[in-house]
Formats: C-alpha cells, sequence, structure tokens
C-alpha cells in the first residue's frame, strides 16, 4: 500500500506541474526547430579505394623468375602494399595542403592562419579502414557537388602521394643497383680473368675431360705394353737373343713403358737424354700425381666464376625490372567508388535533435517539477533553515 502511495504522490505532481513540464517541452521543441532551420546545410560524400592485389603481375616471367633464385640479397620481388599505410598519407599535412591549395579553402573557411586551416579541414575530412583492407574516404562540405569534387581530390591527392614516394624509392634503389652492377661485373671479368691464366699457366682447358682422356690413352698404352710383353716372349722362344726382330721389340717395349713412366709419374726414366725435347710429350697431358692439384685449383676458381656470375645475372635482372618499373610507373591505389554528390544532407540531423532536444526537456522539466514541489512542502523549521542559508550567502 505504502509503494502504491507513493506512486500516486509521484504521479499527482507530474500531473499538478503539467502545464510547466509541456510547456518547456514544446518551448525547446519548437526552439530545436527553429535552429536545425537556422543552421547552414552540409553534404557529405564517400570514396572507397583498396591497394593492387599484384604488384608485380605486369612483369611476368621477370617477377616468377627473381622469385625463383636460389638467393634474395635485398628481400625483394615480393615486396606488397597495405592499406593501412593510406590513412597517415591521407591525413598527412602535405595532402590537406595540396588539396587546400586547389580549391583555395583559406578563404572559402575563412582560416587565418596555417594551422586553422588544417584544423578545419580534419575536422571535415573523415578516415576510415575496414578489416577487408578498404579504405573509405569522406568529406564534409555546403553542396553536394563540392563534398565529391573535395573527397576525389583527397584520393587523387593520395594516388599522387605514393606514387612520387615510391618513383623516389625506385630511383633511389636503381641507383645503387646501377653502381653495384658494374661491381659485379667487374668481379665477375676478375674471376674469369682469374681462371683464364689458370688455363694458360697450366695448359688446362677441361680437368675433367683430360683426366678422362688420359685415362683413356694409359689404358689403351698399358693393353699395348702387355701385347708387346707376350708378343716378345713369344718371338724370344722362336729366335735367337741378337735376331733384329726382337730387338725391335725390345725398344718398343722400353718406349712405351717411358711414355706410361711420363703420363704417371711426370718424368722419364734417366736413361733417356734430359735435353731431347722430342721424347717429351705435350704440356696438355698432365702427369696423374698432379692431377689432384691441379683439379682442386680449378675446381676453386671455377666456383668463383659460377658465384660471380650468379651475383650479376641477380643483379643484371633486378636492375632490369626496377628500370622497368620506373619507365612504366606503379598504381598504388585502386579506385572501387568514385565519390559522388550526394542525395541527403549530413548535417544538420534534424530528426535526431529535436527528438534528442524534447527527451530532455521533458526529463529535466519532470526533475524540477519534483525540485519545485519538494520546495513547496518544506516544514517551517526547514523553510527557517534555507532563509538561513540564503542570508550567509
Amino acid at each position: 500500500m505504502e509503494s502504491e502511495r507513493n506512486i500516486l504522490d509521484h504521479i499527482y505532481v507530474l500531473v499538478r506541474w503539467r502545464r510547466m513540464i509541456l510547456t518547456c517541452f514544446f518551448a525547446v521543441t519548437l526552439a530545436t526547430v527553429g535552429i536545425s532551420l537556422i543552421l547552414p546545410k552540409a553534404y557529405r560524400a564517400y570514396a572507397r579505394v583498396y591497394p593492387p592485389q599484384d604488384t608485380n603481375g605486369s612483369l611476368g616471367g621477370l617477377s616468377n623468375l627473381l622469385q625463383e633464385l636460389p638467393l634474395n640479397l635485398m628481400g625483394l620481388g615480393s615486396e606488397a602494399i597495405s592499406a593501412t599505410e593510406f590513412v597517415p598519407v591521407v591525413e598527412s599535412e602535405s595532402v590537406r595542403l595540396s588539396v587546400a591549395r586547389r580549391f583555395d579553402l583559406a578563404t572559402r573557411y575563412g582560416a587565418n592562419h596555417q594551422s586553422e586551416l588544417l584544423d578545419m579541414i580534419s575536422n571535415r575530412l573523415q578516415v576510415d579502414l575496414s578489416r577487408e583492407q578498404f579504405l573509405t574516404i569522406s568529406y564534409e562540405a555546403d553542396t553536394p557537388e563540392l563534398a565529391a569534387e573535395l573527397t576525389n581530390a583527397f584520393v587523387e591527392e593520395l594516388k599522387n602521394a605514393l606514387e612520387r614516394r615510391n618513383q623516389d624509392k625506385t630511383r633511389v634503389y636503381l641507383a645503387y643497383l646501377t653502381e653495384r652492377l658494374k661491381e659485379a661485373e667487374q668481379d665477375m671479368l676478375e674471376a674469369e680473368r682469374r681462371y683464364r691464366d689458370f688455363q694458360n699457366e697450366h695448359m688446362v682447358l677441361d680437368v675433367e675431360t683430360q683426366v678422362k682422356t688420359q685415362l683413356e690413352t694409359t689404358s689403351n698404352l698399358f693393353g699395348l705394353l702387355a701385347e708387346l710383353i707376350i708378343k716378345r716372349d713369344v718371338q724370344a722362344k722362336l729366335m735367337t737373343a741378337d735376331n733384329p726382330e726382337l730387338k725391335k721389340l725390345d725398344m718398343e717395349i722400353q718406349t712405351t713403358r717411358e711414355v706410361l713412366d711420363n703420363l704417371l709419374m711426370g718424368q722419364f726414366p734417366d736413361s733417356l737424354h734430359k735435353g731431347d725435347s722430342s721424347k717429351r710429350l705435350p704440356e696438355i697431358f698432365k702427369p696423374f700425381r698432379q692431377l689432384p692439384e691441379l683439379g682442386l685449383g680449378a675446381l676453386g676458381l671455377i666456383r668463383d666464376v659460377e658465384i660471380q656470375n650468379a651475383i650479376y645475372q641477380f643483379i643484371k635482372q633486378e636492375y632490369e625490372k626496377t628500370r622497368f618499373e620506373d619507365e612504366k610507373g606503379t598504381h598504388t591505389v585502386t579506385v572501387l567508388d568514385y565519390a559522388r554528390p550526394p542525395d541527403t544532407r549530413s548535417y544538420p540531423r534534424r530528426s535526431l535533435m529535436v527528438a534528442v532536444a524534447g527527451g530532455l526537456s521533458l526529463v529535466l522539466s519532470c526533475l524540477f517539477a519534483f525540485v519545485f514541489e519538494a520546495l513547496r512542502n518544506l516544514t517551517p523549521e526547514n523553510r527557517v533553515k534555507i532563509d538561513a542559508i540564503s542570508e550567509e550567502l
């Protein structure tokens, strides 16, 4: 029963002060409607952009070739652009000033200095990045056409700023590659020169091929020597010791053994004349005792030539790729939707303003009704206290 009396008491207060509550509500609502009609209209246009999906697609086989190389010296060839890079660029001071100069926004907004103009532009500019890496750029202006033009201007300045940045990076990298390409070419030529000098000095054209040839030659000589020895043994049983044919076989056996000694040991027996160069084999035939060392030296030089050639090839391909990108230009922004003049205004939102103002006026007027009712029903003691507080104040 007590709670019902309290609720009825509250309703009684609201009914008793209904004129004040309704008067405040209608007054505030009408005032808000009037203010919303007086406020200047504003329109917001929207544009959406996103980064290219494949920045290397236009290079075709060259890009694939770079990615298949066993070494990636600079970590290049797979650079991806993220839309998160777009946000600070759009909001940068240089982009805002470029748009302000194109449309003379300082005069339009009546800004007294640059920082004030930048703040005004920032208040009207809005940049939102979605989880799918789509960037929404919007700008608020006095007319729908101006809002669309300004929004598209920010899109264009974003593209220009990113392209300038990429061009600067590309040209710096191209200058580095030009110098590095000269160094790689010199290193490659130096490695090739060292290998050529080694070949000239040791008469080594191809160690593997020469070893294979000498092995075949030596095998043939061993077969020939064995055949001569068998033939001599057979003839020795049929002929006397002073037979010319037998002596001829002895000379052929001795000569074959000397040639084998030269191939295997690199020198003739002491029985031969040292100054007789006609007994020597050509220099291209290397003794087997020298072949391991020559092979190891040639292998190291060939490895240096291959490494320097691989480095030169990579830098040359990277140089051509970078030069191609610099000549054709890079597309860092793909525009999904250009801004169009909006059909409805973005400000003022009259319905929202009237609803909020009317709701607040009802709440405050009801609160004041309870305050006034409480003051009206004060006891004599409380009135004396209030009068004393008023006197003190």
